[in-house]
């Protein structure tokens, strides 16, 4: 495959490489080439495979990273195979793929020393929403209203558990990690290939988030990592009315018995929209406090707002990521008892 070159010294993606996703994994090819110097610039080098809708303009990463892979490097030529986890992007557009060869100075800040971008784009066959969606929130209830809840795999392809969950966010939500607000949240159960859940209809209950801001309607499906999300839909959210100062009873006119019932106050969110993603150039999320933080996903700035959480556990974290349970985190070196306690509060897998 041709490609053009980050031009690092260091080291460069060779001419051989490739990927080839199968479910929530995906297997990694590549040749490497590492000068010497390489050696002693930085310990810890990954293959990262990127996915993004709007491409790698000058071979910038974007978008979600889709998987990661350890990389040992040795003076000069290596080759690499491997099967690793992956979390396709959420939604159904067609992703545009990159494979970047990075590496980790001393501070923990990372560095791309290479990007291969490939000419075709990707499309992943997973559970989404389909047709027209509805939300209101109003005396403490959801109500969530979904044309169809689709499974596009094969027939003898059962879903994982699929929830739908609903979420106050700063910005629209774009794929991959997220910070935000829970609102709602209802299980699905599984869902056979080929098949669908026609004319959704739920009321559940729900908290009040603050608006101005965007509620998020995500399908969400269990799997080797705990719940991915595979598809979303972004809606607007309002900020509520501040209630008026009451009358006192005393004051209070009396009622006319043929005046014309007033209409309900309208819900706190409501809208109707396509069941797509929305905003796809929407601008990045403001920086959220640290509870909630996707362990799979969060840089190390983010990992680093954890109190007790030192540098050199955040690398160690990130070196062994994805986790598909605590107890797998808890395996980290520098990872004890009180911190995991401490993560089990504040993050999410």
């Amino acid at each position: 495959m041709t490609q053009e070159t980050s031009g690092n010294a260091l080291a460069r993606i060779g001419e051989t490489h490739g990927y080839l996703f199968d479910g929530d994994s995906v297997q990694i090819n590549a040749e490497l080439n590492f000068s010497d110097v390489a050696l002693g610039a930085a310990s810890q080098w990954a293959l990262q495979l990127w996915s993004s809708v709007s491409g790698f303009p000058d071979r910038q990463l974007a978008g979600v990273k889709v998987a990661e892979l350890a990389v040992y490097p040795a003076a000069g030529y290596q080759s690499l195979a491997a099967t690793v986890a992956a979390t396709p992007p959420a939604g159904s557009d067609e992703q545009n793929i990159a494979l970047a060869l990075v590496f980790w100075d001393d501070n923990g800040q990372p560095t791309v020393a290479d990007v291969a971008v490939y000419p075709l784009a990707e499309s992943f066959v997973q559970p989404k929403l389909a047709g027209n969606l509805s939300v209101a929130l109003t005396d403490g209830l959801a109500t969530i209203k979904v044309d169809a809840i689709e499974n596009p795999r094969a027939e003898d392809n059962l879903s994982g558990t699929l929830a739908l969950e609903l979420w106050a966010l700063d910005a629209p939500y774009a794929g991959g990690s997220w910070q935000g607000i829970p609102v709602a949240s209802v299980i699905l159960g599984v869902l056979g290939g080929g098949n669908s859940l026609i004319d959704s209809h739920f009321v559940v209950p729900a908290a009040a988030p603050e608006g101005p801001g965007v509620l998020t309607l995500m399908l969400r499906e269990w799997g080797p990592l705990g719940y991915v999300t595979r598809d979303y839909c972004n809606l607007s959210l309002e900020a509520p009315a501040k209630p008026k100062a009451a009358a006192s009873k005393s004051a209070a006119p009396e009622k006319d018995p043929k005046a014309k019932a007033k209409p309900a106050a309208k819900p706190l969110a409501e809208k109707t929209k396509k069941a797509r993603p929305a905003d796809k150039a929407a601008a990045k999320a403001k920086a959220a406090a640290v509870k909630g933080i996707a362990i799979n996903a969060a840089s190390q700035a983010e990992l680093l707002a954890i109190k007790g959480l030192t540098a050199t556990v955040a690398k160690a974290i990130i070196a062994g990521r994805p986790y598909a349970s605590f107890e797998a985190l808890g395996k980290v070196k520098g990872v004890g008892p009180k911190l995991l306690a401490v993560l089990r509060d504040q993050v999410t897998l």
